[in-house]
């Protein structure tokens, strides 16, 4: 979605509002959440009612818009701004929300992106060290998916992070990439024209990440991932798919 269309949705709480239930990033009930019943509507409180148990219920349960309190024009800016990259910092002060709010809201996407079953939280298995870590890669045409459990037997190559550090003891995270079959990729240029296109891509993502813990670190590689294999299409528009269809 272009920002110039945007701007004109977020004009108006209840445009915005509608948008987001259209998209279904907020939920629309047809029956109660409590016994089932099909008698339910919104009350002059606009709050969602059920008129068989009476159980009342607000228009942002069951959505990611439960976990914070924003507008939903606000929300709708964040998820821009996600999509544009800029940081939780940056956005909070753009928007001027607070920095945790959007923290945890950009938290919760990137764990929506990832499919956080898959995230491993131990040290165990891959992880090799302090300063270094591997994950397995495997591809489906010219897409590309980590696997941090190592246990995917459809790897074809090795993701090999190494923090190194540089001047006044900042930390840069070095990625490479190892095809299982061959021992021949002391380079990037060994790697198949594909693969080279990732490896950049990933190194230039990687770049303005410095010391991240494993945990999150998972998280900004699925995000990473997620990015470059929906180059060809509106990323504003799948996040919202991601959004209602994992929430």
């Amino acid at each position: 979605m272009k920002m110039i269309d945007l701007l004109e949705v977020i004009q108006d709480e209840k445009r915005s509002e509608d948008f987001l239930r259209s998209r279904g990033i907020l939920k629309t009930f047809t029956h109660c959440y409590k016994c089932n019943s099909s008698r339910v509507g919104m009350t002059r409180s606009d709050r969602w009612k059920c008129y068989s148990c009476e159980a009342e219920w607000t228009r942002r349960k069951g959505s990611i818009l439960s976990l914070v309190r924003m507008k939903y024009s606000e929300f709708l800016l964040c998820m821009k701004f996600f999509e544009l990259e800029l940081t939780a910092e940056e956005t909070a002060a753009q928007l001027k929300l607070n920095y945790k709010t959007v923290i945890q809201i950009f938290r919760e996407i990137r764990i929506l992106l990832s499919d956080e079953s898959k995230i491993v939280k131990s040290n165990k298995g891959t992880f090799l060290g302090n300063e270094i870590e591997e994950f397995g890669i495997y591809s489906i045409g010219e897409k590309f998916y980590f696997d941090f459990s190592g246990s995917n037997k459809n790897n074809v190559a090795l993701l090999n992070l190494e923090r190194n550090r540089i001047t006044n003891s900042a930390v840069i995270l070095d990625a490479t990439i190892r095809l299982l079959k061959t021992t021949n990729t002391k380079s990037i240029f060994d790697l198949p024209p594909v693969f080279q296109r990732f490896t950049r891509y990933l190194k230039e993502k990687l770049f303005k990440f410095r010391g991240t813990d494993r945990y999150y670190l998972q998280l900004y590689l699925k995000e990473i991932e997620f990015r470059f294999n929906n180059q060809k299409v509106d990323i504003f528009d799948c996040l919202g798919e991601v959004i209602s269809k994992n929430f």
